[in-house]
């Protein structure tokens, strides 16, 4: 029996460079329609993914036909091609997007400019209709017909091409209706038994009498792909069998559970699975499940029920043993696992917030800090009193993390909180209230700054008076003249007699220019010492910078002393150079 020779492939022929420039772009497009699919796939019809995905792909199929005009798309059985290329060849049988339109009949897709968005998530939703799990009754083609595409051209040949006569038909024509005389042709005359043979010849055989030598070439095409693709659809099945096999008990347990609350099950139904639910969710949360944990909480507020509790979980979660599972869990996990545990810590409510304290307080991995420091203050930053209570821990540490905290979230609010840390014994937790400060508003930290002063060693001295010389204050000016004309204040370090001279002329006025013009005068006529202090009074007043300030200076001026007169001339040059 001769066999007829395949057609060979269009696509075998050189492909000249003009024709696959314009390829290339309609290539992009199908490969983004193919990443489309599969995302709908995962997600719910009204996730707003699937609507921007869909809107993206629309406004790519758009641009395209504004580029290139009018474009065809045709399928075979494994291929998408344009003008005979090759544009998505199936990789698996999971993987073949023109499977689903060459098995409903449809050999080609012709798109026009002015296609809308509607028409591009029609055709989508219909593609998906047919390649779901749960596939209707009509096919591709009934639902692309339906569907009304007015920018979109169907070539398709009809699901009856194979009802009626054994003649072939080709691809797109009308299929002939049976008439009585073509029953009378074929009817045998009786008495006379007619051969298959002979009416495969007559062209006049059943719809299920085929020709098997005309069928050859079709048959031992798909044996030759059934063969092309064993390998692959081998190691497929190999992938999904181990992945079954290494599916978690919880997530197995979470999927059976989803099925079971999302069927028509009654109030007693619900009810014993909500009984079954919460050792599902402590077990996802003691193996760091936290996406299934969040899962199984859902669950258990569908099912309804009131033998569980959000309070009493919450405060099993605040057990030394709970934290110190999520610690271990935590800290060999990546970012992602991080963010899913704050959304589904978060679910707690207020117990989150003591959750996520307690957790940054022995956490050690620094990424994994920031993110809950980040969460905490987004939490707290409308409440930060909600942080009052980690202010008196027994450890330093976790007090400098609620005063970083509180630091980052800034205001007023967070004066009142920190007045009872300005005198603890640890300096790095006064330092964090020193710098947490900066973010208040400065008269109302300023009452909290003075007290800090008090007993300050040189460091926290120079810092707290830097801060405080920020602005014009005379309740500032008098604390810091006070430092200026001790006796002792020349045995200072050379560090804390430069503070408070800046914090001096940055936040004095007149009324300290009485005081300031005294010292200016003031002391030995032959000391060195004495003249490095004129020196820096001088340059306080002018500093100070007001008309009574220069005034003090030209007094200076014209003083009988020449160590007086010298510092108020070099300090009044500067000063009109400014003025």
């Amino acid at each position: 029996m001769d066999v007829p020779a395949r057609k060979q492939v269009a696509t075998e022929e050189a492909v000249s460079p003009e024709r696959e420039a314009a390829a290339k772009p309609v290539a992009a497009w199908v490969q983004q329609f193919a990443r489309t699919l599969k995302n709908c796939r995962l997600y719910d019809a009204s996730n707003p993914a699937v609507a921007r995905l869909k809107q993206d792909l629309a406004a790519a199929l758009q641009r395209l036909l504004d580029a290139q005009g009018p474009i065809t798309l045709q399928f075979s059985s494994t291929d998408v091609l344009f003008d005979d290329i090759s544009l998505y060849p199936a990789r698996s049988r999971e993987d073949n997007l023109a499977l689903a339109f060459y098995r409903d009949g449809t050999r080609g897709l012709a798109f026009r400019p002015g296609i809308t968005p509607q028409e591009v998530s029609s055709l989508i939703d219909a593609v998906l209709a047919v390649t779901g799990q749960t596939q209707g009754e009509d096919d591709l083609v009934t639902l692309l017909w339906e569907a009304q595409l007015s920018h979109i051209d169907i070539d398709f040949v009809p699901a009856e091409a194979d009802v009626g006569s054994g003649a072939p038909t080709t691809e797109g024509a009308a299929v002939p209706w049976p008439s009585g005389v073509e029953a009378e042709e074929t009817s045998a005359t009786p008495g006379t038994e007619q051969k298959p043979e002979d009416a495969a010849a007559a062209g006049h055989g059943r719809s299920d009498d085929w020709d098997v030598g005309e069928q050859t070439s079709e048959i031992e095409a798909s044996l030759a792909e059934i063969e092309a693709m064993a390998a692959a659809e081998l190691e497929r099945f190999k992938t999904e069998f181990e992945e079954e096999r290494g599916a978690s008990t919880v997530g197995t347990a979470i999927a059976v559970a989803r099925a079971y609350v999302s069927a028509a099950s009654t109030e007693d139904d619900l009810a014993e699975m909500a009984r079954f639910l919460p050792r599902v969710l402590r077990q996802a949360f003691a193996q760091g499940h936290w996406r299934d944990a969040s899962e199984a909480w859902s669950l258990l507020g569908r099912c309804g029920t009131s033998e569980w509790s959000v309070e009493t979980f919450g405060q099993e979660l605040l057990q030394p043993i709970s934290i110190s599972a999520m610690k271990e869990r935590l800290e060999t996990q990546e970012s992602a696992e991080m963010t899913e545990f704050i959304a589904f810590a978060r679910r707690l409510g207020e117990p989150a917030v003591d959750l996520f304290n307690m957790l940054l307080a022995e956490l050690e991995n620094p990424k994994h800090q920031r993110a809950l420091a980040e969460a905490l203050v987004e939490d707290c930053r409308a409440h930060p009193e909600r942080l009052a209570p980690w202010l008196g821990d027994h450890r330093p540490h976790v007090v400098r993390n609620a005063v970083q905290l509180l630091g980052l979230i800034g205001g007023d609010g967070i004066v009142g909180l920190l007045e009872g840390l300005v005198s603890h014994p640890d300096p790095r937790v006064r330092q964090e209230v020193l710098t947490a400060l900066r973010r208040a508003d400065p008269q109302a930290a300023q009452r909290l700054l003075l007290g800090m002063l008090e007993g300050a060693e040189t460091r926290q001295l120079c810092a707290v008076l830097s801060q405080l010389g920020q602005r014009r204050s005379p309740e500032v000016a008098k604390v810091v003249l006070g430092y200026l004309l001790q006796p002792e204040f020349e045995q200072r370090p050379p560090e804390e007699r430069r503070a408070i001279y800046s914090a001096l002329g940055n936040s004095g006025g007149d009324e300290v220019l009485p005081e300031l013009e005294a010292e200016l005068h003031r002391g030995n006529w032959f000391s060195r010492v004495q003249e490095t202090h004129r020196q820096s009074i001088a340059r306080c007043v002018a500093r100070i910078g007001t008309p009574l300030a220069r005034a003090v200076l030209e007094r200076g001026v014209q003083s009988k002393r020449a160590p007086v007169r010298k510092a108020c001339e070099d300090v009044l040059a500067r000063f009109g150079t400014n003025d």
